[in-house]
């Protein structure tokens, strides 16, 4: 098939790439940077994009799976007009500038509780625009996702948990903070779910490789982590012990947010040791 992938260079759509054109598709990449991750030898086209600018041109393919967005909590408590410009009229742009026949939008599990931050009513929001104006489509949630299939380069925030208790166990940072400790939880932090990015997209490209599901596929099982049974696991496999600073609770987090019922396409073949390995590994 035809596939248009948005967010193409990132770290889920680099993976996903990958895995899409060794399946045999042909693929039309965008991107705004298409130097995060080499993609080149997997696309038939590679067209450098900013969604939040309209695309004059329209490009007819089978399938479009929508990646791209602007993905951190924090940043959009700080600055919500921008994921507003990114995540709800980029995805308008987006289904403009590729007319298809099954429209996939990749989403989040925060969009279950849209109110809790600027990026989960955002992301929402474009679920309800994809809904509205794509017949036949899918939406997709992430969580969480970690470990590596082939692409190494992610941004330099060092947002995600599980790589940045991979940096500190590797001695590239002193220390590592956990926001909140309160929380009505088992142990106090915030759960979450864990997906490595080999199951991620694989799973991903079986929705896209069937009838549009008109509904919402969780990729993820149903099984939370905590912050602290992460960072557990982190210890054990580096073999070290992390220097952990307490702290209080971060806007835009809620207790938990974990997969209520995972899609018939998702398959778990990777564990968290597994993800936390990949991390130790690619963050040295």
């Amino acid at each position: 098939m035809r596939l248009a992938v948005t967010g193409a260079t990132g770290y889920i759509g680099s993976h996903f790439v990958k895995v899409a054109a060794e399946s045999g598709h042909q693929i039309t990449a965008t991107d705004y940077n298409m130097e995060q991750n080499d993609i080149q030898k997997y696309c038939v086209k590679v067209l450098p994009w900013d969604i939040t600018s309209r695309q004059h041109e329209p490009t007819t393919v089978d399938k479009v799976i929508h990646i791209a967005a602007k993905t951190k909590v924090p940043a959009s408590v700080k600055d919500p007009w921008s994921y507003f410009q990114t995540n709800v009229n980029g995805t308008k742009n987006v289904i403009e500038a590729f007319p298809c026949e099954h429209f996939v939008y990749c989403s989040t599990g925060s969009a279950f509780n849209p109110d809790s931050s600027p990026y989960a009513l955002t992301k929402h929001g474009g679920e309800l625009i994809t809904k509205q104006f794509c017949r036949k489509n899918s939406i997709v949630r992430f969580y969480n996702v970690s470990g590596n299939y082939g692409f190494s380069k992610y941004d330099d925030e060092y947002s995600h948990l599980i790589r940045k208790a991979a940096a500190v166990a590797n001695g590239k940072f002193d220390q590592i903070e956990v926001f909140g400790t309160d929380y009505d939880t088992r142990d106090g932090t915030c759960i979450r779910n864990y997906t490595h990015i080999k199951d991620i997209v694989d799973s991903l490209l079986r929705i896209v490789e069937n009838e549009p599901t008109q509904e919402v596929d969780c990729l993820g099982s149903p099984d939370g982590v905590s912050v602290k049974e992460v960072l557990d696991t982190m210890s054990n496999v580096s073999r070290s012990n992390l220097n952990i600073i307490y702290s209080g609770r971060r806007d835009g987090d809620i207790p938990i947010s974990t997969v209520p019922v995972k899609s018939k396409y998702f398959e778990q073949t990777k564990t968290l040791a597994d993800m936390c390995l990949d991390a130790l590994h690619y963050e040295v």
